[in-house]
């Protein structure tokens, strides 16, 4: 799974499907995080600069830190809003059809 969150905007992508402006505050992401990048089993969290300007060096990870768990959760949350909403408006439109009583000739 290829896995990336930027906090600042509210965003999670996973394997290039993405939700932008989730709600993840209750995520409890750490304040200096810019990014988290997630290969498979590897990756690196992104920090923001210091209050001296100064750019942390990137923090390597062999595991999701909880928070970046949190976010996946928000992630798969709405994209199974997405595909139920999907499947209602199919279904709806399959019980759209017109009908017609009798037989018809074309």
């Amino acid at each position: 799974m290829k896995l990336t969150i930027i906090p600042v905007d509210n965003a999670v992508y996973v394997d290039g499907y993405s939700f932008i402006g989730l709600n993840l505050s209750t995520a409890n992401i750490p304040s200096n995080v810019h990014a988290l990048q997630w290969k498979n089993t590897v990756g690196w969290i992104e920090f923001l600069n210091n209050d001296d300007g100064t750019k942390p060096q990137n923090q390597p990870i062999t595991e999701l830190p909880e928070w970046a768990n949190a976010c996946f959760v928000k992630w798969t949350e709405a994209k199974a809003l997405v595909e139920e909403l999907a499947r209602q408006a199919d279904l709806a439109a399959a019980n759209n059809q017109p009908t017609t009583t009798g037989s018809q000739d074309l």
